[in-house]
């Protein structure tokens, strides 16, 4: 069995599928009417079902055989948002290709058709991290149902021990952060950094600028609620200040807002600082990058 290098434990499962079930059933069927009538025909047709139950554990085990798989983590992986997680698969047999070979994380599968000796291909699986901070990656499995798809044979994926750095989901309605805004260089606390005017104030609605978010008005209308100004200009710089709710719950969800926010305004190419209770990011240590933040959001543990 060493020989065969069959995954992590070198060891191989078997389960049979539906058609499987179905053909094992049909197999006994005719082998009991064989015994009954003595007919040599149903005994030469028993015996070439069961050749071809035989073939295709032989087969598989061959076909899943010196397989060498291997991680290839994000770059970026965010909360309750699917990341792909790359393998690599490496038929290190010699001569012999192998088929129909698919990488599974929890029911989420990445699928290989073709796997020639000597050669390496790329499955992707998009799997749910559900919590922010450092993660491991659940077992995975490596599994085919090559050649007759009456079983399937899988083992278990050595991906080693290494966890995943999972950024804070970023949270479509931005909440929980306080920005403070200025242009030319100079704060302005009381300023949007849009424009001199205020024409209204509404409620948010998707597509709005987060930057414009009136949080005295949020606080008292218990809605998210912007501001439409006259007169915009460009913003050139936004601080954003990070104070921890007490509540876990709501905990989350600012964080998320944060990063949101963060994101939205290093995209638009607006210089940000990040202020929290503990640490504070300048714009030169941020760059166009939201990742240092990201990372400290990642972390952030009361």
């Amino acid at each position: 069995m060493s020989l065969l290098k069959l995954g992590k434990d070198n060891w191989a499962r078997t389960s049979p599928t539906r058609e499987g079930v179905t053909f094992i059933g049909l197999s006994l069927f005719v082998g009991f009417a064989a015994i009954n009538t003595g007919n040599n025909l149903l005994y030469l047709t028993f015996g070439t079902m069961m050749s071809f139950v035989v073939a295709s554990g032989i087969i598989s085990m061959a076909n899943l055989s010196r397989i060498e798989v291997n991680l290839l983590p994000p770059r970026d992986a965010f909360a309750l948002t699917p990341a792909p997680l790359k393998f690599s698969l490496s038929n290190r047999k010699f001569l012999i290709p192998s088929y129909s070979l698919t990488v599974e994380i929890e029911g989420k599968k990445g699928y290989i058709p073709y796997l020639p000796t000597g050669t390496v291909k790329t499955a992707t699986v998009r799997y749910l991290f559900r919590e922010r901070g450092w993660n491991r990656i659940p077992e995975a499995r490596l599994s085919t149902r090559f050649p007759f798809g009456f079983f399937k044979k899988w083992i278990k994926v050595d991906i080693g021990d290494d966890e995943i750095l999972v950024f804070p989901k970023i949270d479509d309605a931005v909440a929980g952060a306080e920005t403070r805004e200025d242009r030319s260089g100079e704060r302005e606390p009381e300023k949007t950094g849009f424009g001199d005017d205020l024409r209204s104030i509404k409620e948010y609605s998707e597509g709005d600028n987060p930057r414009l978010i009136h949080w005295k008005t949020t606080a008292k209308t218990g809605r998210l609620m912007v501001r439409e100004m006259q007169g915009d200009d460009e913003m050139t710089g936004a601080v954003i200040e990070f104070t921890p709710d007490s509540d876990k719950n709501r905990l989350e969800h600012q964080i998320s807002g944060i990063a949101a926010l963060l994101v939205d305004l290093l995209g638009k190419g607006v210089r940000v600082e990040f202020i929290a209770p503990d640490r504070k990011f300048s714009p030169s240590q941020i760059g166009g990058s939201p990742r240092p933040v990201l990372t400290y959001l990642a972390l952030f543990d009361r």
